[in-house]
């Protein structure tokens, strides 16, 4: 079975990035939602965040923010990158799930890591509603 992919609102898309999106060609922005639609159904069907062959890729590594665990980068074409959470199968999910925290195009991981912090609670403890 698929592992679920899920968008943590409060930070994925943020104001940041719509910006920065909305201001490249028609063609590019295209481009970069294919290779976030890849990247989610490569993520639903692999079995370990960095080390499964079909993440290659995207050279994924782990992504560190204090007092969050699970956090892995995603290097998509340059300078876009991916933060997503990996949540291990428990009792109310059977499968895990992979939250999807964060992008930039900008490269901006101090952005990044500024964004996530001041939701760290909510994306640690983030569960299916």
């Amino acid at each position: 079975m698929a592992r679920p992919v899920h968008f943590f609102e409060p930070t994925w898309f943020d104001r940041d990035f719509r910006k920065q999106f909305q201001s490249l060609p028609v063609r590019e922005q295209e481009e970069r939602l294919g290779e976030l639609d890849q990247l989610s159904r490569a993520l639903s069907s692999c079995r370990h965040p960095a080390s499964d062959p079909a993440l290659a890729t995207w050279r994924p590594t782990s992504y560190h923010v204090h007092k969050v665990e699970g956090l892995f980068e995603y290097r998509c074409k340059f300078p876009m990158r991916v933060i997503a959470r990996w949540i291990d199968p428990s009792e109310t999910d059977a499968e895990g799930v992979v939250l999807l925290v964060a992008v930039t195009l900008s490269h901006d991981h101090r952005r990044l890591k500024e964004i996530i912090e001041r939701n760290r609670a909510d994306v640690r403890d983030w569960t299916r509603e």
